[in-house]
């Protein structure tokens, strides 16, 4: 999968144990500081995932936290 996302991907963020790492992109520092003051205030299981395609699509990986898809959605693509 790793493959697969590391090529449609424009930028690419994974999640584990509250902290965000970039693993494609260079993202803004608004966005990336939004991004981790909001892992570190919700429980996110075990490693996750989220990234965006050329088309400006947010896709989440499977366990990527329902209640927390807006929320990442907005800070994103506002």
């Amino acid at each position: 999968m790793a493959q697969f996302v590391e090529r449609i991907a424009i930028e690419w963020y994974e999640v584990q144990a509250g902290r965000v790492h970039v693993r494609k992109g260079h993202p803004s520092h608004l966005k990336l500081n939004a991004l981790k003051k909001l892992f570190e205030t919700e429980k996110v299981p075990g490693i996750t995932s989220f990234w965006t395609t050329r088309d400006r699509c947010i896709h989440f990986k499977l366990n990527f936290p329902q209640h927390l898809r807006p929320a990442v959605r907005a800070i994103v693509d506002p």
